[in-house]
Parts: C-alpha cells; structure tokens; sequence
C-alpha cells in the first residue's frame, strides 16, 4: 500500500466517489465494504453505500480504497471504473472534438478535487490550485494523434481508463498505447506518458 499522508489537506467530490462505486454494478456491494473500511460513504438501510454528491471526502481515504480493489479485482476494473466518471459528466460548449476533450480533462479534474475544502479550479476566474498533479495533453502535427502526460496520485491505469473515454466520447475508434512502461508510475517515475491515436 502507498503512503498518501502527503495529500491529506486534500479532497474529492462524492460524485466522482458514487460514480466508482456505480460502475461496479451488481459488485458495488463488494467495492463498497472497501469504501466503508477507508471510512468513505455512510450504508444505506438496504446494505447500500451512499455518498453525497456535494460533500468533499479525504483524496488518501480514496485512493487507499482505490488501491485496494485493484489488488483485490484486478485493473480492468480499475479502468471501468474511471471511464464511468466521464460517463454522465457535463462539458463546455467549447468541448466538440478530440482534442478540446482530451485538454478539458485536467480542468474537470481540478473542478471535482478540492484542497481545505476549497475547489482547486474556479470558472469565474480561471484560477488552478496545486497538489494533485495534472493531465496534460498535446496535439501531434499531422497525425491523427495526442500525447497525454499524467502525473496524478491516482494509478497508472485509472488514469488510461480516464483518457481513453474521453478519448472515445469523440472518436469511437481511438486506442491508448503507454508510450514507455519501463517510465510509469508503478515503477516510481513521477509521470506517464500515454499515446492516443485513431482512425
């Protein structure tokens, strides 16, 4: 397990928690005695866990949870899980391809994380807070292709499942290559650099 004491001034949206949870389905029970464990959520008279969606939780309290259940159900369930927090998620008018997807991420991601309890991105102003990396993504010229650089707290893999349905929201063909797995994260380097291209 990875030491999160360093992020413990910060938060997430309980959205962004019910979202995870959701995307389990008919398991959401079983991710949800983890989530209950890190002292995430409070359960329902039916067994079910519930998050209110405007209130901040602790960003260690769920990364820890997150952590556990890649190691208890494996990554592709990490990455359906993070591809359902773009699921019923709200963009700007000025998100209409690929590419302003792809660069609306590390805003939306910074609107959804709070540190003391204040949001770290505000649209009135445009002002970003720091502390929980970013993702960011650049066009390659003349190629149907971006490079997306993260360096997030959250794994490697929720990370891939975050960019690549963005990606898919705009260009159902789109595929996501790590561009140097011996670089990554799990392996210690402070980012990862992930190719999306398509058809």
């Amino acid at each position: 397990m990875k030491n999160y004491d360093a992020l413990a001034p910060f938060q997430v949206l309980g959205a962004n928690i019910q979202n995870i949870l959701d995307a389990f389905g008919a398991f959401s029970v079983l991710a949800g005695k983890i989530m209950l464990d890190e002292q995430l959520g409070t359960q329902a008279a039916d067994g079910s866990i519930l998050f209110d969606p405007e209130k901040w939780y602790p960003l260690a309290n769920n990364l820890r949870a997150i952590e556990r259940i890649q190691n208890e159900y494996g990554s592709i369930v990490i990455r359906q899980m993070s591809a359902a927090l773009l699921r019923n998620a709200k963009f700007p008018p000025t998100v209409t391809n690929i590419e302003s997807g792809l660069n609306s991420i590390d805003v939306v991601y910074h609107m959804n994380h709070a540190k003391n309890g204040a949001a770290l991105f505000t649209p009135s102003t445009g002002q970003m807070g720091e502390g929980i990396g970013h993702y960011t993504c650049k066009p390659v010229a003349g190629k149907k292709q971006i490079i997306c650089e993260t360096n997030t707290p959250y794994s490697c893999v929720f990370d891939q499942g975050v960019v690549l349905a963005m990606a898919h929201r705009f260009q159902p063909t789109a595929t996501l290559v790590h561009q140097n797995p011996a670089q990554c994260r799990n392996s210690g380097f402070p980012s990862c650099s992930y190719s999306v291209t398509w058809k």
